[in-house]
């Protein structure tokens, strides 16, 4: 049986500020359900992301990785939520790590050419 990606999930407890981050990396809302969660959409890829409220941290880290066209556009614009420079890869991409106001990792990441693939890409 085969498995269909359905969505991400990251907590938050400030809704406004989550929405504010993830709509300037270029999502865009699509529901929003004031002190619930807000529902986001990447038509390129087809990936619903919501942020759901909770006013505790999750005790795991948060990991989410993006792939995105203008890294160095992204990078001037997060400046306050960098946690790395722009890193060159080994695999021909560059990554960029930020957290969002939550605290939760994000890690940006372009592709350099059409070749490059990023480790968790490649086939086994």
């Amino acid at each position: 049986m085969p498995i269909e990606f359905e969505h991400i999930t990251v907590p938050t407890n400030n809704l406004e500020a989550s929405i504010a981050f993830y709509t300037a990396l270029g999502m865009e809302l699509i529901e929003l359900e004031s002190l619930h969660h807000a529902h986001f959409e990447s038509k390129e890829h087809q990936v619903v992301f919501t942020a759901y409220y909770n006013e505790q941290r999750p005790d795991d880290e948060v990991k989410v990785y993006l792939e995105v066209d203008d890294i160095e556009l992204l990078e001037s614009r997060f400046r306050e939520s960098l946690q790395s420079k722009i890193i060159n890869t080994e695999w021909q991409g560059k990554e960029l790590r930020l957290t969002d106001p939550d605290g939760n990792f994000v890690t940006l990441y372009q592709k350099q050419t059409t070749t490059s693939i990023p480790p968790w890409q490649k086939s086994k």
